[in-house]
């Protein structure tokens, strides 16, 4: 296809703009690691073995124990689109603008005009890979110049499966779940069909219906998901990348554990969900209990949830063993040692805490505010567990920092080598982590607006403190409440600590540029 015709003007202009890109040749190998950045999407870090979760996942482990596994490490929005805006540009969703979900809300997304990891590490020499689940790119555009073999769930994938019939309905007088315009055949558990007219009735008025009613086995081999593709893309490219001597940079972003919740076997049928131990909080606020999260869980009881926590893991074991192929990869190419690895998630998921699932609630819960983090490179770091903050922000300076990459646009991430190698001591580490949901401008543009609402969540080392847009604020005590289960913002006992925690948003919102409406502090005038 043209690409004007394809993009339109703004890919026209952008195409034009790629021409004239060209990337350095003069790069040195040894001294530029290559890079890998193997993304989940939706990922409780505590479904994983690595954290002490239920899901045997020896890959990821593997990359636990021989690198740098982080515990107090954030997503800068529990929401897709925003969250990885950030981590290519380094910044915070009121920074750089992507507050909502692109194709939604949200029209403009990432452009070649942005100070992109990608677009310096390729400029520098890198051969830069995006694929898997992308999610920041505007309507009118679905190409970047430095990412010459993009694979992505809703072009690529979708054009394949539907060119092989795979994901053409058929009348086979059984369940074909609706996954944006692609038909998966499932296999719904009696209990779920049981449930279904209730569940459709709940669901009436959400264009994603399918979902809650459909999910179960998927009747298809392991081969045919999408994950199994990205792997096998990245495994080639790793291979071919060898044979040419070129420095790497790929993001592998695989879609699981994100809902859809369905599974193909073995991966369905290893979790037997009479065993499955619940969540050992069952009940949120009820600021959340009207929410997609929680409303789904009522409809389908605790054996619902057991359906849904069994297809989760198996999901998780599922992506564990894409990353072991990976992994083999690069060992036998002779180059895990020579790569960067980064493992980490965009955000993640209720997985039935506060008897919820998915993201769909305005929380800032642990399960889905927090995300796993693990990085790999043993030329500078020894294995470690380290409780210092980390955010989605500082992927950027940090991966460019490693191949010395210099970049000119300001970024709100810190390199997070030298709190690792004791170059820098651990208390000149961010004392505090952020995480936000900022509302999206009415036109959908990337400009924050001084009406523009904001709700946001600071953590200390034993304290959180939330403020939502409505004036409605959370405290919690989490060395003595790790569950959540106490709003103790009421409590006079607890004002010094409170106040902390008001001074240090503010002064992060002024660091970083807040330009919405002002916030609605409890102490601080």
């Amino acid at each position: 296809m043209n690409k004007t015709f394809k993009y339109g003007f703004a890919g026209l202009i952008l195409i034009i703009l790629g021409a004239a890109y060209k990337p350095s040749k003069d790069i040195e190998k040894e001294k530029h690691p290559n890079v890998l950045v193997i993304m989940c999407d939706q990922l409780n870090y505590e479904a994983l073995s690595c954290y002490g979760g239920p899901v045997p996942t020896p890959n990821i482990d593997r990359i636990a124990k021989e690198g740098v596994r982080f515990t107090k490490a954030y997503s800068t929005t529990p929401f897709c689109s925003p969250s990885r805006a950030s981590i290519v540009t380094g910044l915070y969703p009121h920074q750089h603008g992507v507050a909502h979900n692109l194709g939604f809300k949200q029209k403009e997304g990432i452009t070649l005009e942005d100070e992109t990891t990608g677009k310096l590490l390729n400029k520098k020499g890198y051969k830069t890979h995006q694929f898997g689940k992308w999610h920041i790119e505007s309507d009118s555009l679905n190409y970047l110049p430095y990412y010459t073999d993009q694979y992505d769930y809703g072009y690529q994938y979708k054009k394949e499966m539907e060119d092989k019939g795979i994901t053409v309905r058929k009348d086979d007088g059984k369940d074909w779940m609706n996954f944006y315009n692609q038909f998966w055949p499932v296999e719904v558990s009696p209990y779920m069909k049981e449930k279904r007219d209730y569940l459709e009735a709940l669901w009436a008025d959400h264009n994603n219906k399918d979902f809650p009613i459909k999910m179960g086995r998927l009747r298809l081999t392991p081969e045919v998901w999408i994950d199994d593709k990205l792997a096998n893309l990245t495994v080639d490219r790793i291979r071919s990348a060898t044979s040419d001597n070129d420095p790497f940079m790929i993001t592998t972003s695989f879609i699981w554990p994100h809902d859809p919740n369905f599974v193909p076997d073995p991966y369905y049928g290893l979790f037997n969900p009479d065993s499955l131990q619940m969540p050992a909080s069952q009940f949120p606020d009820k600021k959340f209990d009207n929410s997609w999260s929680r409303r789904m869980v009522k409809g389908y009881g605790d054996e619902g949830l057991k359906e849904f926590m069994r297809i989760y893991y198996g999901a998780v074991k599922y992506l564990d063993d894409r990353v072991g192929k990976i992994l083999a990869e690069l060992e036998k190419q002779g180059i895990i040692d020579e790569t960067l690895i980064i493992f980490t998630s965009d955000h993640g998921d209720m997985m039935g805490g506060h008897g919820m699932v998915w993201k769909v609630n305005e929380s800032f819960y642990e399960e889905q505010a927090a995300i796993p983090f693990i990085i790999r490179y043993p030329k500078l770091l020894q294995p470690a567990v380290s409780d210092i903050p980390v955010s989605l922000v500082d992927m950027k300076p940090t991966i460019l920092a490693i191949t010395e990459t210099p970049f000119e646009q300001d970024v709100a991430g810190v390199d997070l080598i030298p709190f690792l190698t004791g170059e820098k001591d651990k208390s000149m580490a961010p004392k505090y982590s952020f995480c936000e949901r900022i509302k999206p401008n009415p036109n959908g543009s990337r400009e924050v607006l001084e009406d523009s609402k904001g709700s946001f969540m600071v953590r200390n080392e034993q304290f959180k403190l939330i403020i939502f847009h409505d004036g409605d604020r959370f405290f919690y005590d989490l060395k003595n409440d790790s569950n959540e289960t106490e709003n103790i913002i009421n409590d006079s006992a607890y004002k010094e600590q409170i106040l902390e925690l008001e001074n240090a948003l503010q002064n992060w919102l002024d660091e970083t540029g807040w330009k919405g409406a002002k916030i609605n502090y409890l102490y601080r005038s």
